[in-house]
């Protein structure tokens, strides 16, 4: 199903329907294609009638160069009258006939009149256009662009109680083939399942398109929710019955596919598609070659809904640079030290200028790959704010900690460019440190040693955040050059309360004590707390008892920010 049949398809579909015919067909002279639409029983009969007229509309045509009406068609003089024909030409961006649209009426039936000759020339204006967008280059299939245009010229007809749905399908692990075969193996997979996929929908009235990637579109005019599920589960078995064949090698192809109604005037396209994607996602998450049906009812659907939501807002926000840095300070518990350093924490700014705190993105951030353009960006606007700050009379080095997450320590690139900041910006090691989580450096263990290895000989600290709650190996401790241990605030918030609690941030600060290392207690939100700390031999406090997030540049510029709350 190429871009052109599929828009063509269309066509007939939407003429038949807008104009009241008993059939509908298109040829293209120059292709040697011949389109047909009839949904009566006697479909073979007529397709075989207007084969054989279509050479003699196609000459009248040419001669005309415009659409014509044909009321009383007979195949010779004198014989018996065989139906009425609106023939309208369809000419390509050159000006040249690209084809010819015929739509029959019985003889039994009204005759066409000026009405439905201006109905029939705007239909085929309007296919003249949709075949002029560009197809996909590596399955043919229409362009994003294409499928957009193709639904809203169909739902304009189809009225607003027609239950229309979109189908949302992701190959599954198109990556892992990438990386075994190459990408050009890969796009032979997405060609296959482009393949099987328009082989299941080849008699259906239906509008497939290659989203991105790995990612697919159905759009399935005035056709129920249930009816479109039989549809997904019949496209899944295509694809799981056609593996790729790489060399002497076979690799079975999957595809996820999540469906979601689409109701006239209540809901939008791109409304649906993004319900169609949460349906598709949950179907990852449950185990991968499966469908699954968007209900508002469920609650993981509701959460990757909003995630979805949010994730535009978010990299609209990231490429724009409308976001800002906080610091959040960390103080010793022990000594008369003000402030040990300052964890730094990104906030996005809405379109309403309103700050958004990392709460309400994370989850989408996490779930879209968007943490390493976060952890760049912050890096990016500390140093900036450093750099400027060191150039000011009396300037004090700032220590800044900074959170790397699991996929920006495992890039490869991440160290090289990361050293080239600092390169640029004479920012100094001795003054930075960097917070990882268990998880996301024994996940990538092989870079995070390589990472703390480079970092550390400039003089670059690491701080193992939220421990406690990941895999908490000892190995993995003496393995890796940690300095500080951020003990999680789920065994802060209830210390003075939870007896296993206290016991086990007493032992976390004996063994730190033992390996060298300081630690840290986040969400020390009372004094009270921070006592209970001192007591059980704590070094260092982070939390709203210690001191409230701030602007970065507030906090390197004090007087500046005084005169500007002023």
């Amino acid at each position: 199903m190429d871009s052109a049949v599929s828009t063509i398809r269309q066509f007939l579909i939407e003429a038949q329907r807008r104009i009241g015919c008993h059939a509908v067909a298109f040829t293209a002279p120059t292709r040697g294609d011949f389109h047909f639409h009839c949904p009566s029983d006697d479909a073979r009969e007529v397709e075989e009638m207007l084969r054989g007229i279509a050479a003699t509309f196609l000459s009248q045509t040419r001669e005309t160069n415009g659409p014509v009406i044909r009321n009383r068609v007979r195949y010779e003089n004198g014989g018996p009258m065989i139906g009425r024909f609106l023939v309208a030409p369809v000419f390509d961006s050159s000006g040249d006939l690209a084809g010819l649209a015929m739509m029959y009426r019985l003889c039994t039936h009204d005759s066409f009149e000026q009405d439905d000759l201006k109905k029939g020339s705007q239909l085929s204006r309007q296919l003249a256009h949709l075949l002029s967008l560009p197809a996909d280059p590596v399955t043919g299939l229409i362009s994003r662009a294409g499928l957009e245009e193709l639904v809203d010229w169909r739902l304009k007809s189809l009225g607003e109680r027609a239950n229309s749905s979109v189908l949302y399908g992701d190959i599954d692990q198109l990556r892992v083939i990438n990386d075994m075969f190459g990408f050009e193996a890969g796009d032979r997979a997405i060609a296959v399942v482009a393949n099987a996929l328009a082989a299941v929908l080849a008699n259906e009235d239906a509008v497939l398109s290659r989203l991105s990637g790995d990612r697919f579109t159905v759009f399935l005019p005035d056709c129920p929710l249930p009816q479109a599920q039989k549809i997904a589960a019949r496209l899944r078995e295509a694809v799981q019955a056609r593996p790729l064949h790489v060399d002497d090698d076979t690799f079975p192809l999957s595809i996820c596919l999540g469906a979601a109604t689409l109701t006239n005037g209540e809901r939008s396209f791109d409304h649906s598609l993004a319900a169609a994607e949460v349906a598709c996602k949950a179907a990852k998450e449950r185990g991968r070659n499966r469908v699954e049906v968007y209900r508002i009812s469920d609650t993981s659907m509701i959460r990757r809904r909003d995630d979805i939501s949010i994730v535009s807002r978010l990299r609209s926000a990231l490429d724009q640079g409308h976001y800002q840095i906080f610091g959040q300070p960390i103080a010793s518990l022990l000594t008369r030290d003000s402030v040990h350093r300052y964890e730094m924490l990104l906030r996005i700014i809405d379109e309403k200028g309103r700050l958004v705190l990392p709460s309400h993105f994370m989850s989408s951030a996490t779930r879209y790959q968007l943490l390493p353009q976060i952890d760049r960006c912050v890096i990016v606007d500390v140093f900036r704010h450093l750099r400027s700050a060191s150039a000011r009379p009396g300037y004090t080095p700032l220590h800044v900690s900074i959170n790397l997450s699991g996929p920006t320590i495992g890039d490869d690139g991440f160290l090289d460019w990361l050293q080239m900041q600092l390169d640029e910006n004479g920012v100094s090691g001795e003054w930075l440190t960097f917070e990882l989580t268990e998880t996301a450096a024994v996940s990538n263990m092989e870079q995070a040693q390589l990472l703390m290895s480079e970092l550390g000989a400039r003089g670059c600290r690491f701080a193992l955040d939220d421990f406690g709650t990941g895999l908490s190996s000892l190995t993995h401790l003496k393995n890796l050059q940690f300095t500080s241990l951020k003990i999680d605030g789920s065994f802060i918030r209830d210390l003075l309360h939870n007896e296993r609690s206290q016991s086990l941030v007493g032992a976390i600060a004996q063994l730190a004590g033992a390996m060298g290392m300081e630690t840290i207690a986040e969400y020390v939100e009372t004094p009270e707390i921070c006592m209970r700390l001192i007591d059980l031999e704590v070094q260092y406090g982070q939390g709203y008892a210690i001191g409230k997030p701030r602007p970065l540049n507030g906090i390197l510029a004090p007087t500046a920010d005084l005169l500007h709350a002023s």
